[in-house]
């Protein structure tokens, strides 16, 4: 049987002229300066079939199905189109509601290379074509037809090239934001979306820093929006590819401006606390697998373990069993590095009840255990640092079950402090005894054993510097000062000076031992409590003492006192010391005196003075230092010859300045300076 001929369809070369200026043009926007050329090479022998063979089946290439009629009629199209001849075919299509698939056949896009097709002039009006037939038959859009053609994975690396080129991007994130939403509908596989922008091929700084995890976040956003009834969690897919330490460090080290970054970053953490706490992952287990596989002195600053702290919070309030939680802790960590564990949490406000909680749990375990102070001490390992014990809060912890132990157990706690006192010198027992002290029911014990050991000092004639480390003074911490130790300690040196001509003087140990910070630490400790404030005073004026025989400058000693962040220092107790040591220094160091009102002005401008002078004023204590501090400010102005036109400018806004300013005028009226007078 002879094939059926067409007459005028069968060519082997067709050329249809088509400018490729038009590129950019609206879909159905006519053009008559422009003509439109295509080239189009198909073999006759795939489009002229019998009709038999080809059953009324489509013919499927490259993904996209269409017939063997449609295929001759994208030959039909005639060899030359002007652009109103196009816009009038694309307009029938239209109205024929030809399909988008049909339509890239007929424009011959299939039959572009790659990325080459969002070169060619022809795809951004398909794109629009596509837009327009979903405004008719919606459901239809130009990603449909290319991931038919491409098929999923090369189209994704096509957009994403797209992306990078500048005139192609518009059109490029238009097809990625229905890609997206085509995954939405479909509700495609996190897991999926992330292995088709090869996420899991790259390493995590990178991945987490890439524009694709960015449309991948797009798409989990978008999804949940849709079935927030049932939402998908990024943490599942990050997790088959990255552990937990990993994404949760990049994204804690996430640049706080950049917000999108931190968004992500909260959002993960959250999924990641909501998934440990659904599978009720143990504290201690998460801690571990965040990297932490031992206590160490770096964690509190570490923001892993601030985001762990979070979850601890969580677990407890959803399952506060601390009897079980700390036996786990210990299971994971040992005593020590669970007893260190605790001692960090204790430091932070949100975890510190929790923490204390904790503590007393594991010293009911080691009691219902029937530890032994023996077996507790080796457990803590503070039997590897019997002469130092570096760690004070292992030692703390130790002294607290200790005492636990005696009130279980009364009527060994003279043979538990005999023994300690056989085993142990001076120092780190008196360490212990120091701790033992702020127990009720061991410290009259304790006290007891260091008056001896001070007397045995005294018949030792050991010195006072001596004893201050035998009695590790050093060790007892911000609240040194009103221990009766300290106090005990002043005694000894006393008698010591009496007996060897003064030759030590007590402060010069302590500011040894304790540094400048720890010193005004513990005055602002001493300060706080009536009981020791005295003591308190007596340590600042040594301080002081010290700082002139140093020869610290007025304004230096201003700021040591804390007095330039103070909002009103004319009435704290501070100033009254502070003015004390200008005196002192101006009557020792006549060469670099200073005025109170200059001091001042190193660390305020005249715009805080004056408010300052001015509350200062109100205030009975403070009124007359107020007013001669304004009179100082007049002088001032007047020696530096100061056109009161300028202060006025200057501290116009400033409460009382026009008044001082005033005072100054009249001032300068009658000493009668040339040129300032009002």
């Amino acid at each position: 049987m002879e094939p059926t001929s067409c007459p005028g369809l069968i060519t082997l070369f067709v050329l249809i002229q088509i400018d490729a200026s038009a590129a950019t043009s609206k879909l159905l926007k006519p053009d008559s300066n422009s003509s439109f050329t295509v080239k189009a090479d198909i073999s006759t022998t795939r489009l002229l079939r019998t009709s038999s063979a080809v059953d009324n089946k489509d013919e499927t290439r490259t993904g996209i199905s269409i017939s063997v009629l449609e295929r001759i009629k994208t030959l039909a199209l005639p060899s030359k189109i002007t652009p109103e001849k196009l816009q009038g075919t694309l307009h029938g299509w239209l109205n024929k509601r030809k399909s988008a698939d049909i339509v890239f056949k007929r424009l011959r896009l299939d039959q572009e290379d790659g990325v080459q097709v969002f070169f060619n002039p022809l795809f951004a009006r398909w794109v629009q074509y596509t837009d327009d037939l979903n405004a008719k038959t919606p459901g239809i859009s130009a990603i449909s037809t290319l991931t038919k053609h491409y098929g999923e994975e090369k189209l994704v690396k096509l957009i994403d090239t797209a992306m990078g080129i500048r005139h192609m991007k518009d059109i490029a994130s238009k097809l990625e934001e229905q890609q997206i939403q085509r995954w939405v509908a479909a509700r495609k596989d996190p897991d999926k979306v992330f292995r088709l922008y090869s996420l899991h091929e790259l390493e995590a700084e990178t991945m987490f820093r890439s524009t694709n995890f960015a449309v991948w976040v797009k798409y989990m956003d978008e999804v949940n929006a849709k079935y927030p009834e049932a939402p998908m969690l990024m943490i599942p897919t990050l997790a088959k590819y990255f552990p937990d330490h990993v994404i949760l460090t990049k994204m804690a080290a996430a640049p706080k401006n950049e917000k999108g970054i931190r968004r992500i970053a909260i959002q993960l953490e959250d999924e990641r606390l909501r998934t440990w706490l659904h599978s009720r992952k143990t504290p201690d287990m998460t801690l571990f697998d965040l990297g932490f596989t031992q206590a160490t002195d770096t964690l509190v600053d570490n923001p892993l373990f601030k985001i762990w702290l979070k979850y601890m919070n969580t677990y407890n309030a959803r399952y506060p069993d601390k009897t079980k939680m700390m036996k786990e802790f210990t299971q994971t960590y040992g005593d020590a590095d669970a007893t260190k564990i605790l001692h960090v949490m204790e430091s932070k406000d949100t975890t510190r009840s929790i923490a204390t909680e904790l503590a007393n749990a594991q010293l009911n375990m080691w009691l219902n255990g029937r530890k032994s102070t023996d077996a507790v001490f080796t457990l803590l390992k503070l039997d590897t640092d019997a002469q130092h014990f570096r760690d004070k809060y292992l030692l703390n912890t130790w002294v607290s079950y200790l005492n636990s132990f005696i009130l279980k157990n009364p009527d060994t706690e003279a043979a538990l402090f005999t023994s300690l006192g056989t085993r142990l010198d001076d120092r780190p027992m008196n360490k212990i005894l120091n701790l033992a002290n702020e127990f009720p029911s061991m410290k009259s014990f304790a006290t007891a054993i260091q008056n001896e050991k001070i007397q045995g000092y005294h018949v030792q004639k050991k010195s006072p510097d001596d004893v201050f480390d035998l009695l590790a003074i050093d060790f007892v911490g911000d609240k040194v000062l009103g221990t009766p130790l300290f106090q005990s300690w002043l005694n000894y040196w006393k008698v010591y000076n009496v007996q060897n001509s003064n030759t030590h003087y007590w402060f010069t140990k302590l500011r040894m031992e304790y540094g400048s910070n720890g010193i005004d630490r513990m005055i602002d400790q001493a300060m706080q409590n009536p009981s020791t404030v005295e003591m308190g005073n007596m340590v600042q004026k040594a301080w002081v003492k010290q700082w002139l025989d140093w020869g610290k400058s007025p304004s230096a000693t201003f700021q040591f006192l804390g007095l330039n962040s103070g909002v009103q220092p004319l009435s704290s107790p501070k100033f009254n010391i502070w003015a004390k040591y200008l005196d002192d220094f101006n009557g020792r160091y006549h060469e670099h005196k200073i005025t109170m009102i200059d001091a001042l002005m190193d660390h305020f401008s005249e715009y805080k003075l004056l408010p300052m002078f001015n509350a200062a004023k109100s205030d009975p204590n403070t009124e007359k230092l107020a007013a001669n501090l304004q009179n100082a400010l007049i002088n001032k102005w007047f020696d530096k010859k100061i056109n009161p036109d300028d202060l006025l400018q200057r501290l116009h806004n400033v409460e009382g300045a026009n008044e001082l300013i005033q005072r100054y005028r009249t001032k300068l009226k009658d000493v009668s300076v040339p040129g300032n007078a009002a």
